[in-house]
Parts: C-alpha cells; structure tokens; sequence
C-alpha cells in the first residue's frame, strides 16, 4: 500500500459522565473560541484534534475523517424525549446536532481547514473502514494531509460490547486522533498495512505468512475473545502485547485510541493491531515506528 506517515498522534480519555464544562476548560488550553449550542460528542471530537495537531501548522486542505461507533445518538435520545415525553419541539441546535457529521464541521471551522470532510460508522471496524477511505484518497492523490480519529462517548459504548462474553471494560469518553501525509519527512511513524478479510482462517493464514519480530507488539480489538486471543499470541510469537483496553478502558471508539496510544508510547516497534465485526469480517492494521 502507498504508505501514510504519522506526524502526530494524540488520545484523550475520561472517566465516564465527563462534565461538558470540563471538556470546554480543556479545550481553552488550544483554541480561544468560546462554543456554546454543542454537546458532549462535539466537544470530544474538537479537544482530542486539537490535542493532537497542536503544535502543527495545517494547510487549508487538510481533510478531516472522523470515525465513530455510535456518533451524536445521546442528543438524539434527548431530542426524542422533547417530542414524545414533554410534547415539545426540540431546540433548534439540539436538533441540528443529532447529526454526527456536525461535529466535524465544527472542528473544520475551528482549524480553518477547507478539505474533504467525512463521517465514517461501521460496527465494531468504524476506524478501520475509516482509514481504508484514507488510503484509497491517499493513493489516488485526492487527498495531500488529513485528520482521522475516532470518537464515543462512554454512556453509548457498552451496547457495543454484547456478544463479547467474559469480557469487560472500564466504560471511558474516548477521543483518539492522527495526523497523517504522504510525506516521511518529520513523520514519526506510519500505516503499512490494512486489510481485510472475510473470516477468521484467510486473516490467520495471512498472518502466518509475515516473519514475526520481538520488535512486533499485538493488540486485540474487543470483539476477539479470549479463547482466539490466546491462539492468536501462539501465532504471533514472540510479540509482545499491548492490552490498551484492560490498561486505559473501552468506548466504541477504542482502536482509534487504541492506536494513537500506541504512537505515544513505544517507539522502534511495529504493531498488529487485530479486530472483527459481529459478522465475522476482520481487520489488520500494521503501523511501524521510526
């Protein structure tokens, strides 16, 4: 695949019933706007970009791709009780923010950039089918630097894990954000690979194939059980693992964080990062360090 390089990488996680005010306090420390009419999925969407590029000077081009599992469904729940429990019309902006591509808008406006701006939801591989759109705009020259994270909020995320028996999580907001170019130079970091498969043994075989390091570390998304976990590792040997979920906690979006948490904290290293859907359709991510 062409490659794309990782030239920053930022995760903001809290605990779960996060105050929307903290959230504001937070984002002060980036940007002086005051924004007011916004919800708690927008507010995590602008704090965890802006903690990510920071310091980086962005070209009005760059696009934005945010991937989410469950997207603004806490201001639509709320928006429904206005009409069916209190028999009233929402409030315009409650209205208007039910859609979860308005949070990306609000980030564009706030950084000024004028790219491509999408919205990507598929269950349990949203930020993996995220980045595979990245990779193809990337090869065809569509695009030239892009923002791509992942956002969930935690009171939305623990439906995500039915059918994960035995397992769970600290329930957290999750933010996770990369910025990412064609271009090495500065790069710390970059995609390798990402694929997908139809089933379990076409992902095993190819994973058979790769020669394995004890500079390769592993990570499960929350739909690989334990049981496979474990196969997976006698595979894998001699990776170490990175058990971002059991560390740091789980929201819809936790390979987003998953990942740039991995940029973050290990360096000289190369990870497969290891994920399903509830129709058994996998996906791998290869991201190697400098």
């Amino acid at each position: 695949m062409n490659e794309m390089y990782i030239h920053s990488a930022s995760t903001f996680i809290a605990e779960a019933h996060t105050d929307t005010n903290y959230l504001k306090e937070e984002i002060r420390r980036y940007t002086k706007e005051n924004f007011r009419r916004v919800n708690k999925f927008i507010l995590l969407t602008i704090l965890g970009a802006r903690q990510c590029i920071n310091t980086h000077a962005l070209d009005a081009d760059t696009a934005i791709y945010l991937t989410t599992e469950h997207g603004n469904l806490g201001e639509t729940a709320d928006v429904l009780d206005e009409i069916y429990e209190v028999n009233s019309l929402p409030k315009p902006f409650g209205f208007i923010n039910t859609m979860s591509s308005t949070a990306a808008f609000y980030l564009a406006q706030n950084l000024g950039v004028r790219g491509r701006n999408i919205t990507v939801s598929s269950q349990h591989l949203s930020f993996e089918r995220g980045l595979e759109l990245l990779k193809v705009d990337f090869a065809g020259g569509v695009e030239r630097s892009a923002l791509i994270g992942g956002v969930d909020e935690a009171s939305l995320s623990e439906a995500s894990l039915e059918g994960c028996a035995g397992r769970s999580w600290r329930m957290i907001d999750g933010s996770g954000w990369l910025y990412v170019t064609p271009e090495r130079e500065g790069a710390g970091g970059a995609f390798t690979e990402i694929r997908s498969f139809r089933d379990g043994p076409s992902c095993v075989r190819w994973m058979s194939e790769r020669e394995i390091s004890a500079a390769d570390v592993v990570a499960f998304g929350a739909r690989i059980g334990d049981e496979e976990a474990a196969s997976l590792r006698d595979i894998l040997q001699p990776a170490a693992e990175f058990d971002y979920l059991r560390e740091y906690g789980y929201s819809g979006s936790a390979t987003a964080c998953g990942i740039s948490m991995f940029v973050k904290l290990y360096q000289g290293k190369t990870l497969l990062h290891i994920n399903r859907d509830q129709r058994g359709n996998y996906a791998v991510i290869e991201l190697q360090q400098f």
